[in-house]
């Protein structure tokens, strides 16, 4: 189920304008671009945002105690 216009991460680098929409609309273009993506790229977008979720449950934790 591979979407034939798909993105990748690389784009985000080579296009910076992508990103500035991506900030300014996160639910409209930031959402739309997700799902261009091939869907490894999707894994490792999910994979980081845990990750960092994590990291900073563990750093609000250790701020509290």
């Amino acid at each position: 189920m591979e979407n034939s216009n798909t993105e990748s991460l690389k784009s985000l680098v080579e296009d910076p304008s992508q990103l500035t929409d991506i900030i300014n609309d996160p639910a409209g273009q930031g959402l739309s671009f997700f799902k261009r993506l091939q869907v490894k790229e999707q894994q490792y977008l999910i994979i980081a945002a845990g990750a960092v979720l994590i990291g900073y449950g563990i750093y609000l934790g250790r701020k509290n105690s």
